[in-house]
């Protein structure tokens, strides 16, 4: 009974001392909903992207998928890339205004419609842009 208390405590405290594994940090907004996996980023351009990514954060194939960003209830024309979709011209100037994302994995597919607020203003917490702050203010 001794030995397998020992044991017992043993394995608790290797498990104790094995460091967690780092979460992956990717930049800007993950925008995830069931079946889809991607990343929106403003650049220092002010062009947005939004790239596929796989579980890993890895970038993946762009598919079939499609893609429609309104800034401020004006459509944003995109253009394909591998990984994803680039808008051709920069985003507006105007801060805040909110951005909606739809993604569909095919053309006939049900969207999945992601909001954000374009601020691109540094978050005292997170140190990240606040359209991609983790802080969870």
């Amino acid at each position: 009974m001794k030995t397998l208390l020992l044991s017992l405590l043993s394995i608790g405290a290797l498990v104790a001392a094995e460091p967690a594994k780092p979460a992956v940090v990717r930049p800007g907004r993950a925008l995830e909903a069931p079946g889809v996996r991607a990343d929106f980023l403003i650049q220092s351009d002010r062009k947005a992207t939004v790239t596929f990514v796989d579980e890993a954060g890895k970038p993946v194939a762009r598919g079939e998928r499609t893609v429609t960003v309104k800034v401020d209830g004006t459509d944003v024309a995109l253009e394909p890339q591998p990984n994803g979709f680039i808008t051709k011209d920069p985003l507006p100037t105007k801060e805040p205004a909110p951005i909606v994302v739809q993604i569909r994995a095919k053309a006939d597919a049900k969207p999945a419609n992601f909001r954000l607020t374009l601020d691109t203003s540094l978050c005292g917490g997170c140190k990240r842009q606040e359209y991609g702050c983790i802080c969870g203010h």
